[in-house]
């Protein structure tokens, strides 16, 4: 159980590694924050090399709490493990059919992604069952038998287990695995149905065959964190971070990779959620902007929209995530010149080796960082709170050299850079708004990340937008959320009938029977059943079409009446119109089991006395030096009023205020930045 009052929260992304030490004292929580770069070839090196920098006292340290790349970057760089896949004899192509749908229409050279198991290692079995369960052909416990040295031989190391209709009754992939076992028991064995009890086979395949595929990969880098930690005296719970914003024990997560894919964009959702209620906002668009690529995520009522139709390299992972759209700019996205003479921003980054050239690693491309550099917008003295020089020179050079390039002024191909990766950030947050039909007008931009405080109101100028919260600790807010993360997992079963065909005494039994393995589950992570806040819903469509809506339920007031009623509601607000005469489809029941985070408030402390600390200095605006006041954020106060064009700096990002926009300290500790209309 988390209950420690000292917990650690390490966050990795592609070019900083966020670190917070929280510290209870008995009076007001402390936290000590830390941005270091990232390691991606070894990423337990740069988590350990920040951790060390701290003073931690690792004998009375309970939890850590811990976000990570790993998996992710598994899939994009292809560095799984040799993976195999068994299936359906018949259906042994279902990985290179995928679905019929294009990316890009307009690409005549289109290509389908490879899958994650190359089909030589996919392997037929003869079996089947019927769309409810029942046996229609026995397994052929021979063939499997017959393939599994033939896979040891190989160097298989991991193997998926994905039959027709085993979502409805898993008794063979459950026979397959203990086959497996018996014969090759170092060889990791996941089944569908175990992690996906779904219908539509190609989801279901794909997600098992990714989770096989960096199971192993991800399994190793926890096991050597967790070593790592325990010579240094930790004694603790390791927690692993999932891309439903929850936390699950490492432990939980070994048959279940799957789960922490895009888990670091989904904590900074949470720790968004979180600053944002506590400053009196629930309806807002999360705006995370970090070295490699900016996130943004619709947030209604203080709950973000949740997807199951996500993919990786277009490959489909159908496990429950936060619905987030990214876009490839950063403030280490690369600046290009194609072959017409455009310049384009993104999304190839510098990352965090060799990173943008004011780095001073190496790194010869100009980036998003190194325009702002050269705009006087990011001060080398004080970046990072002045722990990490930063080269001006460097940045110049690389930016001049732009400049030449496209025929500009330095100072014209520096405001070029940001204009155009503004212009690609304000295309995402269109995506999860406009064309999902939420005006962006009614909600409040959340700004965080090292760079999103930087470019925020630029963007909400581009939007309509009048108001801007930056969090406290905006530059290592995803790691701030991984401290008031909930303990949450998701359950699913597809059982397909007719809404008027189901009492209520049906939909009750139904997700009972999840809420049963639930109980089953967290008790076996140490969790009583007393702890679990259930929430229950259905996917739902009406009879005939091909995709479902989801909707929440009461699962003890639940009934088909009330089911049709909730489907007219969402469909109308999906898409704008009801069919009021047609028949309600239940496809699937799910449910949500949290233990809600018990960690104290810890809002900043909001600086009530004391100066207001601020020097002048001049940046590159609209082609022209303007003067502009430099203020360090942990200076203001709550009178203190800011007007732009104005700068502040913190310890883990730059906030910079554009002209007609003034900015005030609140009591929560958020900065909020509101455009003067």
């Amino acid at each position: 159980m988390l209950k420690s009052p000292q917990k650690l929260a390490v966050e990795i992304g592609g070019t900083f590694t966020d670190i917070i030490l929280f510290e209870d004292d008995g009076n007001h929580p402390k936290l000590t924050t830390l941005k270091v770069p990232s390691t991606p070839r070894q990423p337990e090196k740069g988590v350990l090399a920040g951790v060390d920098q701290l003073d931690v006292a690792w004998g009375e340290m309970h939890d850590v709490l811990h976000g990570s790349t790993v998996a992710t970057n598994a899939v994009l760089e292809r560095k799984g493990v040799p993976t195999a896949l068994v299936v359906t004899k018949g259906f042994q192509d279902i990985l290179e059919i995928q679905r019929g749908d294009k990316t890009n229409i307009y690409d005549i050279f289109y290509r389908r992604s490879l899958p994650v198991v190359p089909r030589e290692w996919v392997i037929p079995i003869s079996e089947r069952l019927d769309v409810g369960g029942d046996v229609l052909i026995p397994l052929a416990e021979d063939e499997v038998r017959a393939a599994v040295p033939k896979l040891v031989q190989a160097g298989i190391q991991a193997v998926a287990v994905c039959f027709l209709h085993s979502y409805r009754s898993s008794q063979h992939e459950d026979r397959v695995r203990t086959i497996i076992e018996e014969i090759a028991p170092d060889l990791l064995v996941l089944t569908s149905s175990e992690l996906l009890p779904q219908f539509r086979e190609y989801e279901r395949a794909s997600t098992a065959a990714m989770s096989a595929y960096i199971s192993p990969i991800m399994s190793h880098y926890v096991g050597k964190l967790t070593d790592q930690l325990r010579d240094r005296g930790f004694g603790g719970s390791l927690f692993i971070t999932q891309s439903n914003g929850g936390v699950l024990p490492a432990n939980a997560i070994r048959r279940e990779v799957v789960r922490t894919l895009l888990s670091g964009p989904a904590a900074g959702v949470t720790g968004a959620i979180y600053a944002a209620e506590h400053a009196g906002f629930k309806n807002i668009i999360t705006f995370d902007m970090g070295g490699t690529s900016t996130d943004v995520c619709l947030i209604n009522d203080g709950q973000p929209l949740i997807t199951t139709e996500n993919q990786l390299n277009n490959l489909p992972v159908a496990v429950p995530m936060i619905d987030i759209a990214t876009v490839g700019a950063g403030g280490g996205s690369i600046a290009t010149i194609d072959r017409y003479g455009m310049m384009h921003v993104g999304p190839e980054s510098a990352g965090a080796d060799p990173g943008p050239a004011c780095y001073g690693h190496g790194g010869k491309s100009p980036t998003v960082t190194d325009a702002n550099v050269a705009r006087g917008i990011i001060r080398p003295k004080t970046f990072a709170g002045g722990n990490f020089k930063l080269d001006a020179e460097a940045a110049a050079s690389v930016i001049d050299a732009l400049g030449e390039d496209l025929k500009m002024s330095p100072g014209e191909a520096a405001e070029a850079v940001t204009r155009i990766v503004e212009a690609n950030m304000t295309q995402a947050i269109r995506l999860v708004s406009t064309q999902r039909g939420y005006d962006p007008r009614d909600y409040v931009l959340v700004a965080y990340g090292g760079a999103g405080p930087i470019h925020a109101a630029s963007v909400a100028n581009e939007l309509g937008i009048t108001r801007v919260l930056v969090p406290p600790h905006a530059g290592v807010l995803s790691a701030f959320g991984l401290l008031v993360a909930d303990i949450a997992r998701d359950y699913v079963q597809t059982d397909v009938a007719l809404a008027a065909d189901l009492s209520p005494s049906d939909f009750q039994a139904k997700i009972e029977v999840l809420a049963t393995k639930a109980r089953g589950e967290f008790e076996t992570h140490g969790f009583r059943a007393d702890e679990l806040k259930l929430f229950a819903g259905l996917d739902v469509r009406y009879q005939g079409q091909a995709f479902e809506l989801p909707i929440s339920v009461n699962p003890s007031a639940v009934t088909s009446e009330f089911v049709t009623s909730r489907l007219h509601d969402a469909h109308r607000k999906r898409y704008g119109f009801a069919f009021e005469n047609e028949s309600a489809e239940v496809v699937n029941y799910r449910l949500k089991v949290v233990i809600p985070r018990k960690t104290k408030d810890v809002s900043a402390n909001v600086n009530v006395a004391g100066t207001l600390v601020c020097e002048e200095g001049s940046i590159l605006l609209d082609g022209s030096a303007r003067n502009t006041l430099f203020c360090k954020s942990e200076s203001l106060r709550p009178d203190s009023r800011i007007a732009g064009p104005a700068v502040l700096e913190a310890d883990t990002s730059t906030c910079f205020i554009p002209e007609n926009w003034t900015a005030r300290l609140m009591e929560s500790g958020s900065v909020l930045l509101e455009r003067n209309i």
